[in-house]
């Protein structure tokens, strides 16, 4: 296998894919990758160079999590790929330390030690050939052995203390999936005030619509997916379901079919082969008898007379309370000592019974003790049986002080935890599993044409829990009929991403992937576990068997000597000895563990030692001893059959206690298993009705705004007729021409024109309309008319227009430096820097020349220069800019006058860097009849802030690309009926074959936007977005970036403009942000990375407003 992996082109190929998919962060690929690999090749040789890169994985996901409780999951998945074989012992002992220190385990550190010390002796078996390596692998394991030194130093320091915990808290992700309340206090206004019928109406979701909206969304991978979730859940009229994440994908329809299948499939469990060595807890009827009743001493001598002298009575009480296992009728002894011991055992095992550790071996010792204790004070063993005595735990209550220490002894030594993990990696199970719960009903109408949203979300978001996902079918009108709606609950519920999956349309499979291959992988490792403590008592066992037979040996010497003088004895030792010598050439299992356990008892070893030593050596050492005493040897025997009585008791409750994290592992790995429809479901119902109620409220807005325009043109209509009519007779009543008259009929060159309608009698201001948007106050007005003559007016209002000319326009002069900061700009004037021929030269105006002459030349960076030619630039865009300070505007403005910079061989400036040639498509899913529309070509494209906050909302962590996505796909059109079309509403495709090294996005804000939804905006904005998202004809990955990542290059962000309309440039220069203002200032304040700059929007209130994106191929 390992030639084959490093030969075969195919496997290579798959493991370099997994390789590059762990250094992208897709891991959930890498881990699909490998387990499948693992399913096929598990039993090959060789197979350990997967679990390698398995347990890579792994390291990689314990590295990036966040959440200290998953990292244990991660962490315990990495021991569990490297114990798979004696090869990667290194690497396990490694990964057990970093789980003993993140623990605090003692445990851990036990096996840490084991596993070391089992690396260093297979690499001291199989040296490396290369001198080189051996170097780094002497390096490696002087390493390892100050590590067990360190691990054994702990070990000792917990005898005596307690080992500082660093089990880690839980976490709490810093990005809460709620967005914050007020942002969405104008749509709960909205549905607060609407009637209550269009909210039953709204609760029933179009399933044709909401087939539209996905295919819009995640086109027709996502329109597959949703089609088959609603076959699924017509056919089975239920949403849940259990699925095995491994290649067989096999799905069931409990928790218990599916926890059947991992144990059987996939290793989750471990029986041994034997059904002697089985452990097995016991009943619930022992467990009520324990904890029924509280103990009390018997008084045993009373107690015995009765059972000697009064059987008939005994029986009969007995009988009566045999089901309870507790009977009053027993005589009791004041014995405080005895009580307080009682009470301590029964505390132990009504522990023991709620941990589920107390076995059916140990219940059995601690009954044996009472029972051979009553037949010592000669109670026949059938009257014990008459009395039931063996069948109820009161029968300990007949002991003495003595027994009961003996039994406390015992179950002081029993733990009832264990700290490997489990307890952690359950809880970030559940963890999961909370935040991905759904609560919500979804049912149908009888034809399956219409979702029906839980009705409670009309009165209340807090609805209980619904594992079942059960589907009903019901009449929308009977089902809502009575249901009244209160308050704004259902607007909370629909922006809480809790409980949804944001990864839709990908395979169920992938769903929790990583967490549930590091839960299958801890429960394997635990089977192992539990196969090595079984394999550890078979061996105790046999251990034991062996005990027995000396016993039994030296048993029959005594028998025999009865009949033999005392000169003809032979000695334990020397029989034993010889008995040995008889079965050592056998050299099987059975004769390896009967002369260890020989040895141990000639040594009087203080506990049983099975390591399988050189038989002849061990044969020395017991002929050594064949001289030993019959009472030593005896006591030795006595001692070590309690020792390994004890230690087969221990071992079965550690069996147990290592079930228990087997079997909590397991549940935590079917629950994962389980997978909800409902939660693909949600993520596309939330967004969906959540764009349907926005859509619903701007349509209000816009009705209302539209309502009252009119309103006010009726009014102005109506104020003008009356200005009209007033101004008629006073041009009746005198003939003489004002001032004022007389200025604009001798100054045409200023070409001023008095407007009627803009006077406003309600301000007192009299405004001028003209290019150079001049207002003057109505009292200079009449003062003009006062004044004596002409030429004096006239010298007034010259200098009022130079005035004027000078006035400097901020939003133009941000703009320009914004563009200016485009690299790919600037590096296409350098190029074409004589794009003129004499025809078309006179057609482009100077101060257009001469600004680009200063960019391409760089006096534009000298200090005064740029002032003077911002100051050109404005007076020849006056006559069509009048002072706009709206910055997308302006752009517009300056694109316009841009466009005669071109020459005949080449498109204009504008057209080749920032056109976006744009084809529109619509294919009718009605009538299938497809129409195309006229090519259509843009500069810019145009959202509103309070739309990006929704959709990023809506969406959860979608990106920035994916929600203009969204936005834009509210533009529909009819299938035109004129040309044969049947009316349908339908998305429609953009098509363009044609990246612009330039994409512009524009942000149309409101003015009463908050600190915080400034900040919201510019937190959904991504620093690089990928167009093939928005429009179809383009490779993937079609990137454009807002920042250069060139160190000399300087690539602008975007235009913005603040609460006082003062316009800002926020720029990237030398791998910073900074901001730029008006021209007079040569200054830049530092801003920092990008979440200064969200920070810095949000403090400042900065409003982007224009975002311009270089394709990265030309930043590259």
């Amino acid at each position: 296998m390992a030639a084959s992996l490093l030969h075969d082109d195919k496997r290579l190929k798959l493991i370099g894919k997994a390789k590059e998919s762990v250094a992208e962060g897709d891991h959930i690929k890498a881990l699909e990758i490998i387990e499948d690999m693992i399913s096929v090749h598990r039993e090959e040789e060789g197979s350990w160079l997967l679990h390698v890169e398995q347990g890579q994985v792994f390291v990689s996901l314990a590295k990036t999590t966040e959440d200290p409780v998953l990292k244990v999951a991660y962490l315990l998945a990495v021991v569990a790929c490297l114990s798979e074989d004696v090869k990667l012992s290194g690497g396990c002992a490694h990964g057990l330390y970093d789980l003993a220190e993140h623990l605090g385990s003692v445990l851990f550190y036990k096996k840490f030690v084991d596993k070391a010390k089992q690396a260093l002796s297979w690499e001291s078996k199989n040296p490396l050939s290369s001198m080189d390596l051996r170097k780094l692998q002497d390096e490696k394991n002087k390493g390892l052995e100050l590590l067990i030194k360190k691990a054994e130093f702990k070990i000792s320091v917990h005898k005596t203390s307690p080992l500082k915990s660093c089990k880690p808290k839980a976490w709490e992700s810093k990005n809460s999936p709620d967005p914050p309340k007020d942002e969405f206090n104008g749509l709960r206004s909205y549905w607060v005030g609407l009637d209550v019928k269009i909210k039953r109406d709204f609760m029933q979701v179009s399933i044709a619509k909401l087939r539209s909206f996905v295919e819009g969304v995640h086109k027709r991978e996502g329109r597959d997916a949703l089609d088959q979730i609603l076959a699924s859940a017509e056919k089975d009229r239920k949403w849940t379901f259990w699925m095995c994440r491994t290649k067989c994908s096999k799905k069931f329809s409990s928790a218990e079919e599916c926890k059947t299948h991992l144990e059987q499939q996939h290793a989750a469990d471990f029986k041994p082969s034997s059904e002697k060595c089985m452990v097995k807890r016991i009943g619930k009827d022992w467990a009520r008898k324990i904890s029924a009743e509280v103990w009390e001493p018997v008084d045993i001598l009373a107690a015995v007379n009765m059972i000697k002298n009064q059987l008939a009575d005994v029986k009969a009480f007995t009988s009566k309370s045999k089901k309870n296992g507790w009977s009053k009728e027993w005589p009791l002894a004041a014995d405080e000592e005895r009580s307080n011991l009682l009470e301590e055992i029964r505390l132990l095992l009504v522990k023991f019974c709620d941990h589920q550790i107390l076995s059916c071996i140990i219940r059995d010792w601690v009954m044996r003790i009472p029972l051979e204790h009553l037949v010592k004070l000669e109670v026949s063993r059938q009257s014990l049986n008459d009395s039931h005595l063996a069948e109820t735990p009161q029968s300990i209550c007949f002991l003495e002080c003595h027994e009961l220490n003996q039994i406390l002894n015992l179950l002081k030594t029993i733990r009832c935890e264990r700290n490997d993990g489990t307890e952690l990696v359950c809880k970030a199970v559940d963890s999961q599993l909370d935040r991905t719960r759904v609560k919500e009903t979804i049912d149908f109408d009888e034809k399956f044409s219409f979702a029906l949203l839980d009705k409670r979300l009309l009165k209340s978001n807090k609805a209980l829990l619904d594992n079942e996902g059960t589907i009903n079918v019901l009449d929308p009108n009977v089902h809502y009929a009575k249901v009244h709606a209160q308050g704004d609950n259902i607007i909370s519920w629909l922006v809480d991403y809790s409980s949804v999956d944001k990864s839709f349309p990908k395979p169920i499979r992938k769903h929790n992937l990583d967490i549930w291959v590091a839960v299958l992988k801890a429960v394997q490792f635990t089977c192992r576990t539990l196969e090595t403590k079984y394999a550890k008592k078979k061996q105790v066992l046999y251990y034991e068997a062996a005990l027995t037979v000396v016993g039994i040996l030296c048993m029959r010497e005594d028998e025999r000597r009865m009949n033999l003088p005392e000169d003809q004895w032979n000695s334990y030792a020397s029989l034993l000895c010889d008995k040995c010598e008889e079965r050592a050439p056998g050299n099987s299992l059975t004769t390896i563990v009967f002369l260890c356990a020989v040895r141990d008892v000639f040594e009087q070893a203080s506990g049983p030692t099975v390591d399988y030593p050189d038989l002849e050596d061990c044969l020395d050492l017991i002929r050594k001893r064949k001289s030993l005493s019959d009472s030593i040897v005896r006591k030795s025997i006595d001692h070590l059959k309690a020792v390994v009585t004890y230690k087969v008791l221990r071992i079965d409750s550690n069996i147990l206690l290592i079930d228990n994290s087997r079997i909590r592992l397991l549940n935590s790995l079917t629950g994962l298993s389980f997978f909800d429809n409902r939660s693909y479901m949600l993520q596309l119902l939330k967004p969906f009705l959540l764009n349907e109620i926005v859509n619903m409220e701007s349509k209000s807005k816009s009705d209302a705004t539209e309502a009252d325009l009119l309103r006010d043109e009726e009014k102005k209509s109506q104020t003008k007729k009356k200005k009209q009519k007033t101004k008629s007779i006073e041009k009746t009543s005198t003939s003489m021409s004002s001032p004022l008259d007389k200025t604009v009929e001798h100054e045409p060159s200023v070409n001023l024109k008095l407007e009627e309608d803009s006077i406003e009698p309600e301000d007192g201001r009299l405004e001028i309309s003209s290019n150079t948007d001049i207002q003057v106050d109505a009292s200079k007005v009449d003062d003009m008319q006062n004044m004596p003559g002409e030429d004096s007016l006239s010298v007034n209002l010259d200098s009022m227009l130079g005035g004027a000319a000078a006035r400097y326009n901020p939003a133009l002069d941000i703009t320009l430096k914004a563009l200016l900061n485009i690299n790919v700009l600037n590096e296409d004037l350098k190029q074409n820097e004589q794009p003129f021929h004499e025809e078309l030269e006179e057609q482009v105006p100077c101060a257009l020349q001469n600004f680009f002459t200063a960019v391409v030349s760089g006096e534009i960076k000298t200090e005064g220069v740029y002032s003077v030619i911002l100051s050109d630039l404005l007076a020849s865009l006056e006559e069509v800019l009048s002072m706009s300070s709206d910055a997308a505007e302006v752009l517009v403005y300056i694109f316009e006058f841009w466009h005669c910079w071109r020459n005949s061989e080449k498109e204009s400036l504008v057209a080749r860097l920032f056109t976006l040639e744009e084809n529109e498509r619509m294919s009718c899913r009605k009538c299938r009849r497809k129409s195309n529309y006229p090519e259509q070509k843009t500069g810019t494209c145009r959202y509103k802030d309070s739309v990006l906050i929704y959709m990023q909302c809506a969406f959860g962590n979608i990106k920035f690309v994916d929600i203009l996505k969204v936005i834009r796909m509210e533009y529909k059109m009819l299938c035109d009926i004129k040309t044969g079309g049947c009316g349908k509403t339908n998305f429609v495709h953009r098509i363009i074959s044609r990246c612009p090294p330039i994409f512009t996005i524009v942000v149309q804000w409101e003015k009463s936007d908050t600190e915080k939804e400034i900040s919201e905006t510019t937190k959904a904005m991504d620093w690089e977005i990928d167009i093939s998202r928005l429009y179809e004809g383009l490779e993937p990955n079609t990137n454009y970036r807002l920042v250069s990542m060139s160190q000399n290059m300087r690539d602008v962000m975007q235009v913005g403009c603040d609460e006082a309309d003062e316009h800002i440039c926020i720029a990237h220069e030398k791998n910073r942000w900074v901001s730029l203002r008006h021209s007079e200032s040569l200054a830049r304040e530092v801003v920092g990375n990008w979440k200064s700059v969200v920070r810095f929007c949000g403090e400042r209130k900065v409003r982007p407003e224009i975002l311009f994106y270089e394709a990265a191929r030309s930043m590259t």
